[in-house]
């Protein structure tokens, strides 16, 4: 295991700046997604993490050992692509042996450790299968155990799932993190699906237009987002404009735009002032409906004029206007679907997340996804 450090990494592709001077270290031990959408250079950044491309400008450290000019095959990495690359002509067995004979293993342990990392990955059994007789979710998973068997420093995985059904994603992206979890070797693993990095990564890296523009650890990017491209890539955000009215060590307090609605964030930049314009986010999914006569028991409470509602996937949404403000729910639990039914009224929603954002990022993000 190591951990992985990139100072000002900049490649283009002739005109585009494909990765612009991005500056990031990647824990060892970690499993960390770079996120974001087609053509933010998160697989970019990837290969010249692997030496696969080679940055026009900064540094690729893996540990102490500057790897920015040496030859993937030295970097001692595991690389595990978007379509499975599994040998059709050999064995599950003879893949992941492969692998080991070209680290030059000893050849009295290479039975014992293709067994191992069979089991690792739930392939016991099935070592004499060939591509043509394993499932796409099972060929990937002998590519992953080729992956790890030599023992690399590193595991980089390229959107390992895009190309696999709904139902074998969802099953893969919890054996990923299982088999980091029993490994504990320092991941890397590039999605555009914000659930699969939610769910996977313990380090998410968010990029857009070839930067980093935030860090942390899932549950924090996923509710407390630090630009708009964040509140808007990640989830259903709603973004209501307004000013800040109070500020103060722990909380700050916002009345919306043309309205006397005013609610409390605890999550908001250690720059804002009073009069700072600022965009009130708040999570679609962390909306309370809560009974009218019950509304001073909790905390930034407002009216929505309910315009339409309907069930998705097992989740009711309902779409309306806070204020003149169109907002959304998404609603969860037993009570949903007496949601179905509340177009053309009025209910009481509670907010108890709301996180600022300076009104002065460019919205244009909002329209280019």
């Amino acid at each position: 295991m190591a951990n992985v450090r990139v100072e000002g990494l900049t490649k283009r592709y002739g005109q585009v700046v494909a990765v612009n001077n991005v500056d990031v270290e990647i824990k060892e031990g970690s499993l960390t997604a770079i996120l974001g959408p087609s053509g933010c250079g998160k697989t970019t950044l990837l290969r010249c993490i692997a030496g696969l491309l080679t940055p026009d400008a900064g540094k690729v450290f893996i540990g102490k050992e500057d790897v920015t000019n040496v030859p993937p095959f030295k970097r001692n990495l595991g690389m595990v692509f978007q379509r499975p690359s599994m040998f059709p002509h050999m064995t599950a067995y003879k893949n992941i042996a492969w692998a080991l004979q070209l680290r030059g293993w000893p050849k009295d342990k290479i039975s014992s450790r293709v067994t191992e990392m069979l089991k690792l990955v739930h392939l016991e059994g099935m070592e004499e299968r060939a591509f043509s007789q394993l499932s796409g979710g099972q060929a990937q998973r002998v590519v992953i155990a080729r992956a790890l068997a030599p023992q690399p420093d590193i595991l980089l995985l390229d959107e390992p799932l895009s190309s696999l059904d709904a139902k074998l994603r969802d099953q893969l992206k919890f054996e990923i993190a299982e088999i980091h979890r029993k490994t504990g070797c320092t991941t890397i693993m590039v999605t555009h699906d914000q659930s699969e990095a939610l769910t996977v990564a313990n380090n998410v890296l968010l990029m857009f237009e070839g930067k980093i523009v935030q860090e942390g650890d899932p549950l924090d990017v996923y509710r407390n987002p630090k630009t708009l491209f964040s509140a808007d890539f990640i989830g259903t955000n709603n973004m209501m404009p307004a000013k800040v009215v109070e500020v103060g060590a722990d909380k700050a307090i916002v009345q919306l735009d043309g309205a006397t609605t005013r609610l409390e964030a605890v999550s908001f930049p250690a720059d804002i002032r009073e009069g700072t314009p600022v965009w009130a986010c708040v999570r679609a999914d962390d909306v309370d409906i809560v009974d009218a006569n019950e509304r001073n028991r909790y905390s930034n409470v407002a009216e929505v004029d309910v315009q339409r509602s309907s069930l998705t996937g097992g989740m009711v949404i309902v779409e309306g206007k806070l204020k003149g403000i169109p907002f959304r729910i998404h609603a969860g639990g037993s009570g949903r679907f007496e949601l179905l039914d509340v177009a053309g009224s009025t209910i009481s929603c509670a907010m108890p997340n709301v996180s600022l954002i300076h009104r002065d990022q460019d919205d244009s993000v909002l329209k280019a996804q």
